[in-house]
């Protein structure tokens, strides 16, 4: 089914007829240091969890990635150029604990050099006029901590120290060496709900241990450290007279209510005035809401029945799986900390949330390539972006005064041996744009609180494994050295004018200017 816009030029002047853009909006892209840095996991360089697959050949080397640690003031002076006010980036734990042998068990020492040279990038982001939304812990730790650290109950506090030492340190930087204020926006852990069954359910992230209750576990585990860590940041904060920060976690959408909105709603427990005892009921309230908001989602394409079997089978055996006792770490530390808030604002991811589409059968060229895993690569995502409105209206659900960020969209072609493929859906980026910005501007103008949309990604990164998804708004040629990132995207739109000319349409308040922009095809 080809991927088209799925609104008119009529549906663009009810929309957007008096609308106003909220002066606090953030238009951004995100990226993480893993992904985007280079530098990790070589002779010399700090190691993190990925360090054996890279080695053992199971994942490609992310050698260089875009060279973001040494290139950024380049990357982000593009980004400038879009009109962008906000940008995301996260911080390295590995090159903040460096250990550079593959030893467990030893907790190196904080090395100051790394966190001064973070404090240089944040100040630069700022200094280009962008907002930094700043994530702690994006799918990586280092290498000492083991591969199932997430299982281990008795070190969480190595976690906490961590956000400790970066919180205050690199915020003093900012404040001393950049005369800037200290961040306002965290991002304490990104997508717990999707790193657990990615290392111990579906076995892809790198792991020793598996199975459906270590995902549990590993959960709870999880909920305990954004715990930790929203308490420490805004203690640190506290303590040395700064203005209060805006501290969450960000969910990737799923559209089954236990592995995505049960999370938020439990950290949003005791704001609502919950008790302990009454969880299990609220958790009932909570799932019948978010399942009412996803089955408004119209269907983009007609999944299959055993496929939607599947999906059903998901959802009851994550209702058995993940439950209050399962979780029970994670609740212990909602329930003990001082504190009753443990979200400042909601974040979200949103690609392909339905867990039915994930599912497939192999094809010809599956088996050509040796790729006989029933899943759905992530050029095969079905991009559904009238799912965007329904979600954030579910994830809204007992967040009242809450302003949501959707922290992650985005779409990719796959680049195989020096070739660009094109989607099944014939998607280009442009479309994309206009489609998904429009469903968050449409959010906006129905009442929600909804203050950011983030691209997924400015460059084409290394995704967790490998280079042939390119998700980039700019595409990068990787047979030279150093890499070189090219003016337009992998399929040759220029889809990094498109976003620009999107983003000062709508700003620009002028109703033809948003129409050409939301319409035009030549870009």
């Amino acid at each position: 089914m080809e991927f088209k816009r799925h609104f008119t030029e009529a549906d663009l002047e009810r929309l957007f007829d008096g609308f106003t853009l909220p002066e606090d909006f953030l238009f951004g892209v995100a990226n993480a240091a893993f992904q985007v840095e280079g530098g990790f996991n070589g002779p010399g360089e700090p190691l993190n969890n990925w360090v054996e697959g890279e080695r053992s050949g199971r994942y490609a080397v992310s050698g260089e990635a875009v060279r973001f640690w040494t290139d950024y003031p380049e990357q982000l002076e593009m980004a400038k150029g879009l009109g962008l006010n906000g940008f995301r980036i996260s911080i390295e734990w590995a090159r903040i604990q460096p250990l550079t042998s593959v030893k467990h068990g030893v907790v190196p020492p904080f090395d100051d050099a790394a966190i001064e040279a973070y404090s240089d990038m944040i100040a630069a982001i700022r200094d280009s006029g962008m907002e930094p939304v700043v994530t702690l812990h994006h799918f990586t730790h280092p290498f000492w901590l083991g591969l199932d650290y997430w299982l281990d109950d008795d070190r969480l506090d190595l976690f906490d120290r961590y956000v400790e030492e970066v919180t205050g340190r690199l915020n003093a930087l900012l404040v001393e060496k950049h005369s800037q204020d200290p961040l306002r926006l965290y991002v304490t852990i990104n997508e717990p709900n999707g790193l657990a069954p990615l290392f111990y359910t579906l076995r892809y992230f790198p792991h020793r241990k598996a199975g459906l209750a270590r995902t549990a576990h590993a959960l709870g585990n999880l909920v305990a450290a954004h715990c930790l860590a929203y308490d420490t940041i805004h203690r640190v904060y506290r303590d040395r007279g700064w203005d209060r920060p805006m501290v969450s976690y960000n969910t990737i959408h799923l559209s089954v209510y236990h592995l995505d909105k049960m999370v938020t709603d439990l950290l949003l427990a005791r704001r609502n005035g919950v008790e302990r005892g009454d969880l299990p009921e609220y958790l009932v309230s909570g799932k019948q809401a978010w399942d009412q908001a996803v089955s408004d989602t119209p269907e983009v394409i007609g999944a299959a029945r055993p496929y939607r079997w599947f999906e059903s089978a998901m959802d009851r055996a994550s209702a058995r799986y993940f439950t209050c006792e399962r979780l029970a770490r994670g609740i212990d530390a909602i329930y003990r900390s001082p504190v009753a808030d443990k979200l400042d604002y909601l974040a979200t991811d949103y690609y392909d949330p339905f867990i039915r589409n994930m599912l497939k059968l192999p094809s010809f060229q599956d088996m050509r390539e040796a790729r006989f895993l029933p899943n759905q690569e992530l050029w095969e995502q079905v991009l559904n972006p009238r799912g965007l409105y329904h979600f954030i209206k579910g994830e809204l659900v007992n967040a009242d005064g809450l302003p949501l960020y959707v922290l992650e969209s985005g779409m990719c072609y796959r680049e195989r041996k020096g070739r660009v493929e094109q989607r099944y859906d014939a998607a280009t980026r442009d479309v994309f744009l206009q489609s998904y910005i429009y469903e968050v501007m449409r959010a906006i103008a129905d009442g929600m609180p909804v203050r950011g949309f983030f691209q997924w990604t400015l460059v084409d990164n290394y995704e967790w494994g490998s280079y042939e998804p390119r998700f980039g708004l700019y595409t990068v040629d990787r047979s030279r050295t150093p890499v070189k990132i090219s003016s337009v995207d992998a399929w040759g739109v220029n889809a990094g004018g498109a976003f620009g000319e999107l983003i000062a349409a709508v700003r620009s308040r002028d109703l033809d200017r948003i129409k050409r922009a939301f319409t035009r095809d030549d870009w």
